[in-house]
């Protein structure tokens, strides 16, 4: 049998270990999605982010191919990594995403509690501060200006 051809057995072989690694890239897709519930992201930034994760599956593609596949670029290899991410996503994702949702509200309420606690107060202090010591900065320029004396008679450096 020629080099290129792996035959049925090996075939298969390559088609479930491509499907664990679309369960892979569901997976990391999914922390993505967790990260992006709790806590929302600019448009820009969800670019990158999705950006990078297609760099990533590419890569790892790209290994698993040259590996495993003998540098041979294979539709069913591509096809169980996408059928292996959709599965993850249908039914683990579909989970995980509810309980990001619940996760979310618990962030939410700490993330709020800590600023009216917190962060709030510490701020209001600091800024209170800061106005009172640009005032009395204020004042002090000011009274500094009135130090010379004004008139006629007035002579500095007078040498007797």
């Amino acid at each position: 049998m020629p080099d290129y051809i792996f035959g049925l057995q090996y075939e298969t072989k390559l088609f479930m270990l491509s499907f664990l690694v679309g369960l892979v890239f569901g997976a990391v897709y999914d922390l993505l999605r967790i990260v992006r519930i709790v806590k929302k992201h600019h448009k820009t930034v969800v670019f990158i982010e999705d950006f990078a994760f297609v760099v990533f599956c590419a890569f790892w593609y790209f290994l698993f191919s040259t590996d495993l596949a003998r540098g041979q670029i294979r539709l069913f290899v591509l096809i169980g990594m996408f059928i292996g991410f959709a599965v993850y996503l249908l039914t683990v994702g579909s989970i995980t995403t509810r309980f990001a949702s619940a996760i979310r509200m618990v962030y939410e309420k700490i993330e709020s509690w800590l600023k009216r606690k917190i962060f709030t107060p510490i701020y209001t202090n600091i800024k209170k501060k800061i106005v009172q010591n640009y005032i009395s900065l204020r004042k002090r320029i000011k009274s500094r200006k009135k130090n010379l004396k004004v008139g006629k008679n007035v002579v500095y450096n007078e040498d007797k």
